[in-house]
């Protein structure tokens, strides 16, 4: 019997820590009173429907937790004395017996109409338990007490439950309980042992208090859709909270791509050859550092002015006068040269261009301005033309073949040199500007 109890006490232990929905109650306990009769080895005569046994006063406590709003689990303590005679006044018996059960119990009425709006149920309920009882007998000279005076047994109790909810919190009821017993001496007495095991029939009135029924909706008194809202709703309220999300992350993005579009443009105008140029360096006035510098001045990226030096050997290099190494033409790289009235290029241009794609190469942030020039020879449009041409050919072979960003490279065509005003091999090149953004 111990040992029984200590398992009873484990399991609710386990369900009492499971933790509780923050939006139900679910605990409700059951005090009850009412009667049994017992159903086993006692006199029946002929006539007589049931077994001739007195009718006995039983009470007992239930405590339910109720797992959604049609199945719960209950442990049912019932006070059970009965007793009986045999075969005349004189060979009787009288049994106390305690019984523990653990029962699942079900609301057939919920689960019948999940959402009726009924405050009368019918519900079910079914387990096992354990009973611990002992007997006093008088006999006659045909029957035998048995020794000792008590036992143990196993029950299965089966229980049927009409009640009416009057609260949120209280309900009354009847239950009519029929629980079988493992044993068939429950009365004490050997002369009728091993016909048929005992049963005790009983009905009793409860009340039942609903913990907490007034702060929470209880278990006990919702429909199905309350405790499990619709799925499409359900399912609508975590989209609406996805979107909301994504709206956020989005109105986020949207201040970053402003904020970088304002950054892309600032250095597309810095990057592009458009818009005024007041001093005509072909360096527009959004990025020109010097507006006003003469005619024919060699200028680099942001419109500074260069000294020109040209070297007897034929190459030509430039210096920049304001020590700035981040825009600057490099010593170590040439202009690219050409032949008259041609975009072709020889050997010394491909190592000339090699040079600078090195450059590039090491160094990923800068940009490149190929600057284009022509002779004095010929009309001003068509030296525009050639002077971009011979631009544009130096950049497609520096994106061609050594795979150099394209917008990493400006091609600009600076029409014809003023001085001298003859063919002069110098003067038909193109000139690299380098900086940073």
């Amino acid at each position: 019997m111990k040992r029984f109890l200590i398992f009873i006490c484990y399991i609710f232990l386990t369900i009492i820590v499971y933790p509780e929905n923050k939006d139900f109650s679910r605990w409700s306990f059951s005090p009850e009173v009412g009667i049994n009769r017992f159903d086993g080895d006692a006199v029946q005569q002929l006539t007589d429907p049931f077994v001739r046994t007195d009718i006995n006063l039983t009470y007992g406590l239930s405590l339910e937790y109720a797992i959604n709003p049609i199945w719960g689990l209950s442990l049912d303590y019932l006070n059970i004395p009965f007793n009986g005679i045999y075969t005349s006044p004189l060979d009787t018996f009288k049994t106390k017996l305690s019984n523990v059960n653990l029962s699942v119990t079900i609301n057939f009425t919920r689960l019948i109409f999940p959402n009726t709006n009924s405050k009368f149920y019918i519900s079910g309920s079914f387990g096992l338990g354990l009973a611990y009882y002992n007997f006093d007998v008088k006999t006659v000279p045909n029957t035998t007490a048995l020794s000792p005076p008590y036992g143990n047994a196993g029950s299965i109790p089966v229980a049927m439950t009409f009640e009416y909810n009057v609260s949120k919190s209280f309900s009354l009821g009847f239950r009519a309980r029929y629980i079988t017993f493992t044993k068939d001496n429950l009365e004490g007495v050997k002369a009728y042992q091993g016909v048929t095991n005992d049963r005790i029939a009983m009905g009793s009135l409860f009340l039942t208090y609903k913990l907490n029924a007034k702060n929470k909706d209880h278990l006990r008194n919702l429909k199905m859709n309350d405790f499990s809202p619709d799925e499409g709703l359900q399912l609508a309220k975590l989209n609406n909270e996805k979107i909301r999300k994504l709206d956020a992350d989005l109105h986020k993005l949207d201040k970053k791509v402003d904020n970088q579009s304002k950054r892309i443009d600032s250095i597309a105008k810095i990057l592009s050859n458009d818009g005024p140029d007041s001093d005509g360096d072909g360096v527009p006035d959004v990025r020109d550092m010097e507006p006003n510098t003469p005619p024919n001045t060699a200028v680099d990226f942001w419109g500074r002015a260069y000294k020109q030096n040209p070297i007897s050997n034929g190459n030509y290099t430039t210096t920049n006068n304001n020590n700035n190494t981040n825009n600057t033409i490099c010593d170590d790289v040439p202009s690219v040269y050409f032949d008259f009235d041609r975009i072709d290029l020889d050997d010394n241009a491909l190592i000339a261009i090699s040079k600078i794609a090195k450059k590039m190469k090491d160094e990923p942030s800068l940009f490149v301005e190929v600057r284009g020039y022509c002779d004095y020879i010929g009309r001003n449009p068509y030296n525009e033309t050639l002077s971009k041409r011979r631009a544009e050919r130096v950049k497609t072979e520096l994106v061609k073949i050594w795979k150099i960003p394209a917008n990493h490279i400006i091609a600009n065509g600076k029409g014809k040199i003023l001085e001298p005003r003859i063919r002069y091999k110098p003067n038909r090149r193109c000139d690299f500007f380098f900086g940073t953004p």
